[in-house]
């Protein structure tokens, strides 16, 4: 009991210091009252209302199997300057499903024009499906990134994800935004949330139309666990657009990323990239292995729009999809163009898995600035051109971006008027296909064009926002 009494002290103490540098340009207008302001631990269910704006002061935890509820249309604000992050714990449920119309918002409470890229942490769901980690000794086990040690002991196990249970349900997540967050928590390197973290997440879970804008590092990142989803938007990320790690093993479909040439990772060691995966970071034979299997995804990286030009000379823009650390994730159906290098597989684990059929690429158009297709492996012998070519409907003849026939993706004048829906006569229609591998998942709905959208597909209009720095909320 006395441990415990000293860990909330501690956290109370954090919570409180942290409070005190809240950024005075857009103060919370509600007030610091629990009926707007979610903070500290939530052991009871309770419902934000549509129509009301709410705010995250510090770590928000909500915890003891209750459950969160956000009606469509409701606001939620991380107050800058306090680590702002909502953590839903394992056996918690957060139930924020939007509509099309009346989509759910997690902004920065920071005003019009005056938001940015890391103003909050983030959204964290934790689950009791299986990780391949461990944490304090206990295998299946991960804690959310980032947190300094002291504030992270006085949190214990409500920052742990990961269990036995695959078919877990976190709850549901659908027509959201999450925009400017992925904050560093600490002084830590690479200490960044992610704009929507899942650790651990089952496939009871439902996770559908949610767009990530401005994050400070991943826009999507998968620590281990089995849920699926569909219709994912990152937009104007820092790091990479999709991470998997940890043994994720979920199915991914109808998933778009959009790069801003301004805006890459130059400040921390590594690469800005589209798809990043590991088993885990040693590329151990752990299990769950990591093997995600996305479908119909568009990622734009920045050489592809106007030509690429003007992008800054220190920019880390690196790779469309970097597979390594034994990893065994897949993709299907799906266009990728506008980074320096294409697919870039590494680790001898992971070049076996390709050559197995454990990592498998199929129907796939691939263009870059450079090298389309990389390895590097020591101890085997991997062609990865050959490997990707043989009689896997994959595609690297396009050079000329225009060639895909995208509505609008050159002559922008502002990012924000992107258009990819494939027009008339692009080569991306009619040659998806869901019969080889692993894409003939049933979780997968059988379209019959490549990449994230269809001709005449509207799924990204009206819960969307491109220009969030400027809304008014």
């Amino acid at each position: 009991m006395k441990k415990s009494l000293i860990a909330l002290s501690v956290f109370a103490v954090l919570i409180i210091a942290a409070c005190t540098k809240d950024s005075n340009s857009n103060p919370n207008p509600g007030g610091t009252t629990e009926s707007d302001t979610l903070r500290g631990s939530i052991t009871q269910s309770r419902t934000l209302k549509s129509g009301k704006i709410y705010y995250i002061s510090g770590p928000a935890i909500v915890k003891n199997s209750a459950v969160l509820t956000i009606e469509p249309g409701t606001v939620i604000k991380g107050i800058k300057g306090t680590k702002a992050v909502l953590v839903i714990t394992r056996g918690s449920k957060l139930m924020a499903e939007g509509t099309a119309a009346k989509p759910i918002v997690f902004t920065s409470n920071q005003a019009a024009g005056a938001r940015a890229t890391a103003d909050w942490g983030g959204v964290v769901l934790l689950g009791n499906a299986k990780v391949n980690s461990s944490f304090l000794g206990v295998a299946g086990r991960r804690q959310v990134e980032g947190f300094e040690k002291q504030e992270g002991d006085a949190l214990g196990q409500d920052i742990v994800g990961g269990g036995d249970d695959d078919n877990d349900n976190s709850g549901i997540l659908k027509y959201a935004r999450i925009e400017f967050a992925g904050i560093a928590l600490s002084t830590t390197a690479n200490s960044e949330l992610n704009s929507l973290t899942m650790i651990g997440v089952g496939k009871g879970t439902t996770i559908d139309y949610v767009q990530s804008s401005f994050g400070g590092d991943d826009s999507f990142e998968w620590f281990g666990g089995s849920v699926n989803a569909k219709h994912l938007i990152a937009y104007r990320g820092l790091d990479d657009d999709f991470d998997t790690d940890n043994g994720f093993t979920g199915r991914v479909q109808f998933g778009v990323a959009i790069r801003d040439k301004d805006i890459s990772d130059f400040a921390l060691p590594g690469l800005s990239n589209g798809f990043e995966s590991d088993n885990d970071e040693p590329g151990s034979d752990a299990t769950p292995l990591t093997a995600a299997v996305f479908s119909n995804m568009t990622l734009v990286g920045p050489m592809a729009i106007n030509g690429g030009a003007n992008i800054p000379a220190n920019n880390v823009f690196g790779r469309a999809a970097h597979i390594r650390r034994n990893s065994r994730m897949s993709f299907y159906n799906s266009v990728v163009l506008g980074y320096p290098t294409g697919i870039y597989i590494e680790s001898d684990k992971s070049a076996n898995a390709a050559t197995a059929g454990d990592l498998d690429i199929r129907n796939t158009f691939v263009s870059a600035t450079g090298k389309k297709l990389d390895a590097k492996v020591t101890a085997t012998t991997f062609d990865v051109k050959s490997w990707f070519m043989n009689g896997r409907g994959n595609d690297t003849s396009i050079v000329n971006v225009d060639d895909f026939k995208f509505a609008k993706i050159s002559g922008l004048a502002d990012l924000k008027d992107i258009d990819i829906r494939p027009v008339a006569g692009s080569p991306l229609l009619g040659k998806a296909a869901f019969t080889a591998g692993k894409s003939n998942d049933a979780y997968f709905t059988k379209v019959t064009y490549v990449g994230a959208l269809d001709v005449n597909d509207n799924w990204m209009q009206g819960w969307t926002n491109w220009d969030p720095k400027n809304a008014a909320y």
